[in-house]
């Protein structure tokens, strides 16, 4: 059960690209070994079952009765580990002749939580990305950043172990995309005051790949799709969920396998995990898991 947490996010402004440009991690693998990766590649973790995204797994939280900070059994940030790893080595392992490969492409790792550890520095204060938009909750006007977060690049062009001081952004990726491909104006004011990443790459002659880090995650718990461990029915959360599923299908006339004619049908927990897989089947294809071929068991 694979989904873009990107796409939903942004789905109306992404919904049109889903069946052709968001694609299952094992694409990304083969385009580096092959060196046919497009120009901008965004990589995101597993956020459902076999979670690597460096969270507690929450599903859980979908059953009734069981709390948030129940989190799924297995849970490891582990796999988060292990994703870099595998990003890290078919980056290392770009060596196209024409194509893409690790001297014309560079790897930014980036995250979007400090881990809850403490920070002794001062949060700095930014520019409101719409300084005419109202307040936000407490009166909060988006002018000051959060806490520091961790950033890496790689590239041959970088020196080893290299360490950045200056402040930047996330919107400093967006900054120097537009730098990159000439992408016009700032979107908002925040990346406008964003730093770019162009000044990194300040060796003249790049470092050889072989030379660098092998790393050795360790191995990774199984993780397992349980409908028994959510209960004999949906919690608030889960209902929630599966109301916006029901509304988006009526919506736009989609038919999912599995979900009720009735609206006030009651689903225990195993047809809503089958609902919600055949609902990410329907909305990112690519994703999808691949149907058995002929011979294969339990096919004709």
């Amino acid at each position: 059960m694979q989904l873009s947490a990107t796409g939903l996010i942004h789905f109306s402004r992404l919904k049109d690209r889903f069946a052709t440009h968001v694609v299952p991690f094992a694409q990304f693998v083969a385009d580096a070994a092959h060196g046919d990766l497009p120009d901008f590649s965004f990589l995101e973790p597993s956020l459902g079952v076999g979670h690597n995204d460096y969270h507690p797994a929450c599903g859980r939280a979908l059953g009734h009765g069981i709390a948030v900070q129940s989190f799924d059994p297995p849970s490891s940030i582990l796999g988060g580990e292990a994703l870099l790893a595998r990003i890290y080595n078919a980056y290392k392992g770009m060596q196209s002749p024409t194509g893409s490969n690790v001297w014309n492409t560079a790897l930014l790792i980036g995250w979007d939580e400090p881990g809850g550890t403490y920070d002794h520095v001062v949060p700095p204060s930014v520019p409101s990305p719409d300084p005419s938009a109202p307040a936000g909750q407490d009166g909060f006007t988006f002018d000051r950043s959060g806490y520091r977060v961790p950033a890496i690049i790689v590239s041959p062009w970088v020196a080893e172990a290299e360490v950045f001081n200056e402040e930047y952004r996330h919107t400093s990726l967006i900054a120097t995309l537009r730098e990159q491909w000439g992408l016009g104006d700032p979107f908002t004011a925040r990346d406008a005051a964003a730093r770019t990443f162009s000044h990194v790459f300040t060796l003249d002659t790049p470092r050889d790949p072989a030379t660098w880090p092998v790393p050795d995650p360790r191995p990774v718990p199984q993780f397992m799709e349980d409908a028994v461990a959510l209960g004999t029915s949906l919690s608030t959360l889960g209902k929630t969920l599966y109301q916006g599923i029901r509304e988006h299908a009526d919506q736009n006339h989609i038919e999912i396998e599995g979900l009720p004619k009735d609206p006030k049908a009651d689903v225990p927990p195993e047809q809503a995990l089958k609902v919600l897989r055949n609902f990410l089947a329907t909305i990112f294809p690519l994703l999808a898991p691949a149907a058995p071929g002929p011979g294969a068991p339990g096919t004709a």
